[in-house]
């Protein structure tokens, strides 16, 4: 009876989709069109649809249907020929005649395979999202490293900076003794490794005291205080770090073979700063202040802090310092400069500020 009923449904034949005739109690297949037997053979009339579909579980297809809902199934399977077949089976409550209902399947590979080169290239994004924040993040340490916080918000947010004028700013020159004599200067690896380690140390301190590194050139280390951020005591803070540099740099020659000694020079003064470079930003310090810094270490003897007159006027209450006479700067301009007195590496040592 089931097959003559069945009869009815040969319209059916003319649809791209699979389509069963399926009793409702046992969900037996009284009628499968063209491209369902292409799909499972002709074989698959009398048999029950959860022997047909791969993974169709017979009891959540009959709690749908008794609550009037369409049940839905997805999964793949093997035709007789041809490449599997990823599908979506569709069973619907309504009776077609007497107790036959009607279950669509539905060929979803392509689909599946576009939602698949979805679901790649979103991965692709999320993973190239991550590894331009990595960038990003990256190239702003880097920057945090050329220059100072507050000229690295305003490049970020305008692209540019401005060029600034500081009236009195505190600048500190260093530079290494005889550092092409040295017995590692052919050893670049090493020479790297020390300098590294001891400008880092450098940054430091001068972090720790309200400084700000600016640059280094070779073995060259120029530090500011009171600029880009104001710091009324910039004098004090910054004759404090070099004391501390040259502590540092005593003990760490009391345990090592390769001796670093150095000449410091401070000075207080105007000083422009701005960002330089159109491919290749640094920012850097120009003016007089720095120029003077520069002469104070030139006059300075091997381990020596010298400080001109001006830096010693602000300093002279807080820190013990001596004359060493006068010299001439420029044309017929004379200052008295001074040497910091710096207590001995036997004296209490003062721990380096923690990073």
């Amino acid at each position: 009876m089931l097959t003559q009923q069945a009869d009815d449904f040969q319209g059916f034949d003319l649809l791209s989709l699979g389509v069963f005739a399926c009793d409702r109690e046992g969900l037996s297949i009284c009628f499968a069109n063209v491209r369902a037997k292409a799909w499972f053979g002709s074989g698959v009339i009398g048999r029950s649809l959860a022997s047909v579909i791969p993974g169709l579980v017979p009891t959540d297809a009959a709690q749908a249907l008794r609550e009037g809902r369409t049940f839905v199934h997805t999964g793949e399977f093997a035709p007789a020929r041809g490449r599997r077949v990823a599908f979506r089976l569709s069973i619907f409550p309504k009776l077609l005649c007497q107790n036959l209902i009607l279950a669509e399947l539905e060929d979803i590979t392509q689909l599946k395979e576009q939602e698949h080169l979805l679901d790649s290239y979103s991965r692709m994004v999320e993973r190239k999202t991550r590894e331009i924040q990595k960038e990003q993040e990256r190239t702003e340490k880097l920057l945090m490293n050329i220059f100072p916080y507050s000229v690295l918000q305003e490049f970020k947010e305008f692209g540019t900076t401005t060029p600034s004028f500081y009236d009195e700013v505190s600048v500190m020159f260093l530079d290494f003794v005889g550092f092409t004599r040295m017995p590692i200067s052919k050893q670049p690896k090493q020479l790297i490794s020390e300098l590294n380690e001891m400008f880092s140390t450098f940054d430091q301190i001068c972090e720790h005291h309200c400084c700000e590194r600016i640059k280094t050139i070779g073995d060259a280390y120029l530090a500011v205080s009171g600029m880009p951020t104001p710091n009324p005591d910039h004098a004090p803070d910054i004759t404090t770090a070099a004391i501390k540099i040259l502590r540092y740099l005593r003990r760490r020659n009391l345990n090592h073979s390769v001796q670093w000694t150095c000449r410091i020079g401070i000075h207080t003064g105007s000083v422009v700063g701005s960002v330089v470079g159109i491919r290749k930003y640094i920012y850097d310090v120009f003016g007089d202040g720095v120029n003077t810094a520069s002469r104070m270490q030139s006059l300075s003897e091997p381990m020596e802090i010298t400080v001109s007159e001006r830096t010693h006027g602000i300093i002279r209450n807080s820190i013990p310092c001596r004359c060493k006479g006068e010299v001439e700067l420029k044309s017929d301009e004379r200052m008295r400069i001074y040497a910091v007195e710096v207590a001995d590496c036997e004296t209490p040592r003062e721990p380096v500020p923690p990073p």
